[in-house]
């Protein structure tokens, strides 16, 4: 049978995805391999985020090219966003059986491997490209995945898609208009992993904050949390529920009411700040002011004092200057953030941020990233120190002969010295008391 060869650029909703490709394909038969040079056929599940994402893109797919593969296949948001450019760019770099599928298609991918003609053994040059828009999409296909390939975490897409048109982002181009999975579904898919043996769930989104807004009638993320508490509280054990990313706007009173009262909910919240500035925050078309910010990041801090607080920052939009810079560095100062997602600002076409002037000179841009990333450093390295000592929950992710790796419930990365006799199994949660901090690892004890 054939083998193929995946690659997933992007965001957390774009592994899920590919691992639902992953467990379609490996059922109808086809072999996964990680050697690129063993693969008959290639896919890409593509980001177009930044300008580096997507050339990062075009870089692996010359990279396969020159392999002479039965099939090349690029699927998922370049396509989705940017199709005649892909087209175009596929046909004068030359790529052969280059197929593009859009979002809706990536997900039905056995099915154009085993039905459409042209890919019964003969060569094309000229891009094909399935591509349906998303604006007619009222739901989220559920994804049942059994076993998320190499992950010791299920984790679960809730939502897809955004329609607050950021004005640097190109995402509700690529991703459509939101929609959920109705809870029911959401539940169910949950009783499905966990029956599978997982102990931690991450709930994912394109915009997560958006579910059940959809729905009819309408809902909230509060409420969707509240019943998969009343779930894991069925079954007895010691489990944990992560979310992957919210909006600033979407940590209201019901959700922080859940908070204070969740036996279950990870602290760890990863928050987008952007800019520190007001002014660059309107120009962004960001609907919260950095006071807001702030605020909000101290009513979490006072019920999780304990977690990591993650956050996006874009450097160098344009017309940014050294006091929006500096409101920007102020916020991060002040607040409790200590895990920093850093970069410089990459103009996207088709979004409003493109035609904002003045640029910001690129020498410029890369000081204050450098800044912002030291700062985040400085910050982590702090509060990884303080938690020396403390005792955290934590799900383990691989086992070797006398250690084992492990992610804590707040997101920290350590190593677990295993004592001769002691049989540790992934994926499964388990108390550790951090004893020591190396480099950037802590080190843990199983108690």
């Amino acid at each position: 049978m054939k083998k193929f060869f995946i690659k997933t650029l992007g965001c957390k909703v774009n592994q899920v995805e590919s691992a639902y490709i992953v467990e379609k394909l490996t059922k109808k038969g086809y072999i996964l391999t990680e050697k690129e040079e063993e693969a008959d056929f290639f896919i890409l599940n593509s980001c177009i985020v930044t300008a580096r994402a997507e050339a990062e893109g075009r870089k692996l797919i010359k990279r396969w090219n020159k392999l002479n593969p039965d099939l090349i296949i690029v699927a998922g948001c370049y396509p989705q966003a940017y199709p005649d450019n892909l087209k175009g760019w596929g046909e004068k770099a030359q790529i052969k059986n280059l197929l593009l599928l859009g979002q809706k298609e990536k997900l039905k991918i056995d099915i154009f491997l085993e039905e459409l003609p042209f890919l019964k053994g003969y060569t094309f040059s000229e891009p094909k490209v399935f591509i349906e828009g998303l604006s007619k999409e009222k739901e989220v296909e559920a994804l049942f995945i059994e076993r998320y390939f190499s992950r010791s975490r299920a984790f679960i897409k809730i939502q897809d898609g955004c329609d607050q048109f950021c004005s640097y982002c190109i995402v509700p181009y690529s991703r459509g208009t939101p929609r959920s999975l109705p809870l029911e579904k959401v539940l169910a898919e949950i009783e499905k992993v966990l029956l599978a043996g997982y102990e931690e769930i991450v709930l994912t989104g394109i915009h997560l904050g958006q579910w059940g807004k959809d729905l009819m009638p309408k809902q909230n993320l509060p409420d969707l949390l509240w019943e998969i508490e009343k779930l894991f509280e069925k079954q007895k054990k010691d489990l944990i529920l992560r979310l992957s990313s919210l909006e600033v706007t979407e940590i209201t009173p019901e959700f922080l009411e859940f908070a204070k009262s969740s036996a279950f909910l990870a602290p760890h919240f990863h928050i987008p700040l952007q800019s520190g500035s007001d002014r660059i925050l309107a120009l962004m078309n960001r609907h919260y002011t950095a006071k807001d910010y702030l605020t909000v990041l101290e009513k979490l801090y006072n019920l999780y004092p304990q977690a990591t607080f993650g956050a996006d920052v874009i450097v160098g939009f344009p017309s940014e200057d050294e006091w929006d810079f500096q409101k920007t560095k102020e916020v991060i100062e002040k607040s409790p953030l200590n895990w920093l997602h850093v970069f410089p600002f990459s103009p996207r076409p088709g979004t409003q941020a493109e035609k904002i002037t003045p640029k910001v000179p690129p020498e410029i841009i890369k000081s204050r990233v450098n800044f912002l990333k030291n700062l985040g450093s400085q910050k982590r390295e702090v509060f990884l120190s303080q938690e020396v000592g403390q005792i955290r929950r934590a799900v383990v992710e691989t086992i070797k002969e006398t250690e084992a790796q492990a992610l804590s419930e707040n997101y920290i990365s350590h190593k677990i010295m295993l004592p001769q006799g002691l049989c540790l199994a992934k994926g499964k949660v388990l108390k550790v008391r951090f004893i020591a901090k190396e480099g950037d690892y802590l080190l843990g004890e199983v108690l």
